[in-house]
């Protein structure tokens, strides 16, 4: 991640060759609102060629003018000025022309909050409004929002990501498009959608973004969420990112093919899930057999559903009460199972373990060698 000190002296740098350039988007927004910076981002009249001329780069976006500064093990992207062509895919220009000046980069960019330019001197450049609509708290396009829109309708879910982090309050005029194009968000990669779905739940006013989306009626455009955003919205905390999503495919009943989760995730998911719309309370074989993390996470959205107390602080007690929690902790191998009952390994080893654990954890039996033998031998003669 670059800042702005570093950005001030490339702009020092390319002034000196000639060119123009300026600190642009987010971290000009966020210094202004005195919060934390990510990216730090500048906009410049010189071709990508000749930024590359000037300073160690990477090619990170050639086709739109992009490449990546990387000076002290910090990096920054710069684009030169451009007008963009037509989106036919509803996400990226099929073109770009190189633009003239500064103005006419900015207002092709998307929300005039991320529309402001910053010089190397630190002296705000506003062609858009946007330090009006800062101060004002006010999310709103830069132009019309329906061609906004129209051209990249991930704006739509990155307008909610913005209101998450910053709390503010989403234009009239912009939310009356993001209803009426919310459709067009169908036609977004979900891989995107789930990207901007994430940074939007960990932002500080996530309620507000969620109220916003029912009140555009975006939820119901995003698969399986729609009853779990109408259901956590009016919740006095909201879930962070695994309750949530487990909360909404709760109640819509599956998980949508559509989201793009890993297999890892989507187990998980599946995992709690179950155990949610199984159980109330978690016996010593459920503990052993799905784990202290998957538990608590079932029990934490069965609370929030209001079908469970609380009970975070006796399942930890519970589990670490366990004689044993895995089959590892068992002191009989499968290998000690077969010599004892002198017969050729199949499906009967792992059943007997199986037996085992039940009467360990039950306690019923003791986790001592000599006793697990004495049973095998027992269950051999029967």
């Amino acid at each position: 991640m670059g800042t702005l000190k570093g950005a001030k002296k490339i702009i020092e740098v390319l002034k000196k060759s000639g060119y123009e350039g300026y600190i642009v988007g987010g971290a000009v927004r966020d210094h202004l609102l005195r919060i934390p910076l990510t990216d730090v981002d500048i906009t410049t009249n010189a071709k990508p060629h000749q930024v590359a001329k000037l300073f160690t780069t990477k090619p990170t976006g050639l086709k739109y003018g992009t490449v990546t500064i990387i000076m002290h093990d910090e990096t920054y992207e710069v684009t030169t000025y451009r007008i963009d062509g037509d989106y036919l895919d509803g996400r990226h220009p099929e073109e770009v022309t190189y633009a003239v000046t500064a103005e006419e980069d900015v207002k092709r960019r998307d929300f005039t909050i991320n529309g402001l330019l910053m010089t190397e001197a630190g002296e705000v450049i506003d062609y858009i409004d946007g330090q009006l609509d800062l101060r004002a708290r006010i999310i709103r396009t830069i132009g019309d929002p329906h061609e906004r829109f129209n051209e990249d309708a991930l704006r739509i879910m990155r307008a909610f990501y913005f209101q998450a982090k910053l709390g503010f309050q989403i234009d009239k005029t912009t939310q009356l498009a993001i209803e009426s194009l919310r459709f067009k968000l169908k036609d977004i990669a979900m891989e995107r959608i789930m990207n901007e779905m994430l940074k939007m739940l960990k932002g500080d006013h996530v309620r507000r973004a969620l109220q916003t989306m029912v009140h555009t009626k975006v939820h119901e455009v995003l698969p399986g969420l729609e009853k779990g955003i109408l259901y956590i919205q009016k919740m006095e905390e909201i879930p962070f990112i695994d309750p949530f999503f487990i909360l909404c495919f709760i109640l819509n009943g599956s998980i949508p093919d559509a989201w793009p989760f890993s297999n890892k995730h989507r187990h998980r998911y599946e995992t709690a899930m179950l155990l949610a719309n199984t159980y109330k309370t978690f016996d010593p074989y459920v503990l052993y057999t799905y784990g202290l993390d998957l538990c608590l996470l079932a029990n934490r959205v069965s609370h929030m559903l209001g079908r469970t107390k609380n009970m975070k602080n006796k399942i930890e007690e519970d589990f670490n009460s366990l004689p044993i929690q895995s089959d590892l902790d068992l002191k009989l191998r499968a290998t000690d199972i077969i010599r004892i009952a002198d017969k050729k390994a199949g499906a009967w080893v792992k059943k007997l373990q199986t037996e085992m654990v039940v009467e360990v954890l039950n306690k019923r039996l003791n986790n001592e060698k000599n006793e697990l033998e004495a049973y095998v031998l027992k269950r051999i003669k029967e």
